[in-house]
């Protein structure tokens, strides 16, 4: 099994439910002031796809692209068509690794100067760092009239039914992540 491309499509797939749901909101909601990390759902989904670019610009070797400002506040429109843009760049990057990869360091520009991380460490921060946000605009969707999705339900067998709808839109292919996948 390919564990950063499983941890990758799940990104995407979570993402793709998540931002459905927001969909649903009206702009008002979608820039309402509310209670988290970030104060509204647009500055948590915006923050979310800043992170997403960063950390690609570093795992693809672009130094210098890891200076742009990445904050920006985008209409909602926007965000969704440059966060799908993005998690598909970080699939074809996680498709793309082998084992020999992982270990590699690549250069992270900080405000203190450069750092040197692992790529295997780099992307476990990375899914996190996403799985924590995505978390926080799941709460802040409880505040509205929308039902916040599950957001849980990947990699379970079990959970095929309900993730099948999000995977055909996608068109994801569990036997590029599954090696031993058999579909029904």
């Amino acid at each position: 099994m390919n564990y950063f491309l499983a941890q990758a499509l799940n990104n995407q797939w979570a993402n793709h439910r998540l931002l459905n749901a927001c969909a649903q909101l009206s702009e008002t909601e979608y820039e309402a002031q509310r209670t988290g990390f970030f104060p509204s759902i647009q500055s948590t989904l915006c923050h979310i796809l800043e992170v997403d670019r960063y950390y690609l610009t570093a795992l693809e070797g672009d130094r210098d692209g890891q200076i742009k400002d990445f904050s920006e506040i985008l209409p909602f429109a926007q965000l969704t068509q440059n966060q799908a843009k993005t998690d598909q760049r970080l699939v074809a990057f996680c498709e793309s690794l082998r084992d020999k990869d992982l270990a590699r360091c690549v250069e992270l520009v900080r405000v203190d100067g450069v750092v040197h991380e692992r790529i295997d460490r780099l992307l476990l921060h990375l899914f996190e760092h996403q799985i924590h946000h995505r978390g926080q605009v799941h709460s802040m969707l409880s505040g509205t009239g929308i039902q916040p999705p599950q957001l849980d339900e990947f990699f379970l067998d079990c959970d095929r039914t309900f993730r099948q709808k999000e995977e055909q839109q996608l068109q994801l292919n569990e036997g590029t992540v599954w090696r031993d996948y058999r579909p029904d």
